[in-house]
């Protein structure tokens, strides 16, 4: 009997201590496209839950561009996006897979950075997780310790997707 009761807690632990509810203390959430982009973005909506606002995006690939903050999320294990390209016409809405568990512990072990323009040394343990979307549909997203160019800044690629090319909703819709 004692085994059992033994062997059910290890199981009950395991499936705990797996569970892919990552929570996230604060975070930053930036949207960004490739340069010389004229878009347009609505929705950024991460696993269902939660969204931040975008808008107009025209630039900075990689870059944390357009920033929202957000506390006491789960860390995403997906984003949907629905974007317009000024330039093309073309509507897009897309989903990107993100490896949750991957973003949580570059979290968990996150550097300090330098600020080019000022020299100022930033200790401070707050993440930047950035959505990229481009013209053609591709979607990165990464997560970093800084919003863009500085010294020391690490980033890391944790999840990809592809937008696919949809109607416009109706006119009283959008």
């Amino acid at each position: 009997m004692a085994t059992r009761i033994i062997i059910l807690i290890s199981a009950l632990s395991l499936l705990i201590g797996c569970s892919s509810n990552y929570q996230v203390k604060e975070m930053s959430v930036g949207v960004a496209a490739e340069d010389k982009s004229d878009l347009m973005v609505g929705t950024v909506l991460f696993d269902d839950a939660w969204s931040v606002p975008a808008g107009s995006i025209g630039c900075c690939w990689k870059d944390a561009g357009v920033l929202s903050f957000v506390d006491g999320v789960s860390f995403p294990s997906k984003v949907v996006v629905a974007w317009y390209d000024m330039d093309t016409d073309l509507f897009r809405v897309g989903e990107a897979t993100i490896d949750n568990k991957a973003g949580y512990e570059f979290i968990q072990q996150i550097k300090p950075f330098i600020n080019r323009r000022t020299g100022q040394y930033k200790n401070w343990k707050h993440p930047y997780l950035i959505v990229g979307i481009k013209r053609n549909g591709l979607m990165k997203v990464w997560i970093s310790n800084a919003p863009a160019d500085v010294i020391g800044r690490q980033i890391l690629e944790i999840g990809s997707g592809m937008a696919q090319i949809k109607e416009l909703p109706p006119e009283e819709e959008r």
